[in-house]
């Protein structure tokens, strides 16, 4: 099995998505606990807050790493 190398665009792309899943994982179990615990409120799952905001975030994280990772080399 091939290794995929770190300034590859299937890099690019493996990188996005393993940060998608984990923000679309991890974001609204923080909110749950931050409604539940701190701000006392009912928690109320969206689409475009849970999902499409997520996916946003990591794409624009992905791209950041990625073009500072490239610049590195």
């Amino acid at each position: 099995m091939k290794s995929i190398e770190k300034g590859s665009i299937k890099y690019l792309v493996l990188l996005i998505i393993s940060v998608s899943l984990f923000s679309l994982v991890l974001y609204p179990l923080l909110d749950l606990l931050v409604c539940k615990f701190i701000t006392n409120s009912t928690f109320e799952y969206s689409v475009i807050d849970h999902i499409v905001e997520p996916i946003i975030f990591s794409i624009i994280f992905s791209l950041t790493v990625f073009v500072l990772d490239r610049k590195k080399k």
